[in-house]
């Protein structure tokens, strides 16, 4: 099964539909259920400030500033980028660090990595109801400035967090 998202933030198997079959009954006036085989109406996985973050990175104006990769998990080998900002990390499809095929991980952002240009840091943030997530060992209940080269857990995923944009590297404005 191929899933995909549609512009409008909707998912469908493209191996059985060519478009969107939620939009195109949409369009047509007809019930959602009358296309889809399973919706997933139920599921919030949009964020607000979704198509704000995604008009801004279709522009380019997020740089790469450091990166995440997953030593321990399904996803073990995989690394993700991570940008300017807030960098929220999941399973939703929406978010900046996906990590879709580790089911202990919120499809809601589960944590958060935000850079700030200014005084180049690295801060984890993990949500308000999450306990699950830690930081060199210790469980990330308030804000903490991160590290490269140390390691994180987001449920039973590990991830080696590796800054590009450093005291000897910053992107000029």
């Amino acid at each position: 099964m191929k899933m995909v998202k549609c512009f409008k933030g909707h998912m469908y198997n493209a191996e059985k539909f060519s478009s969107c079959p939620q939009c195109a009954a949409a369009e047509a006036g007809g019930k959602l259920s009358d296309t889809a085989d399973t919706l997933q109406d139920e599921i919030d996985t949009e964020d607000p400030v979704t198509v704000k973050r995604q008009v801004y990175e279709i522009v380019g104006r997020r740089k790469v500033v450091g990166c995440l990769i997953c030593v321990e998990g399904v996803m073990k080998g995989q690394g993700f980028f991570l940008v300017e900002g807030d960098n929220d990390i999941g399973r939703g499809a929406n978010l900046e660090v996906v990590l879709s095929k580790e089911i202990t991980v919120s499809r809601k952002a589960h944590a958060c990595i935000s850079y700030n240009v200014d005084d180049n840091s690295y801060i984890l943030t993990a949500a308000k109801d999450k306990t699950d997530v830690r930081y060199d060992g210790n469980n990330v209940d308030k804000p903490v400035v991160i590290e490269s080269g140390k390691l994180m857990s987001i449920g039973s995923c590990v991830l080696r967090f590796v800054a590009f944009c450093d005291e000897e590297f910053k992107w000029n404005e």
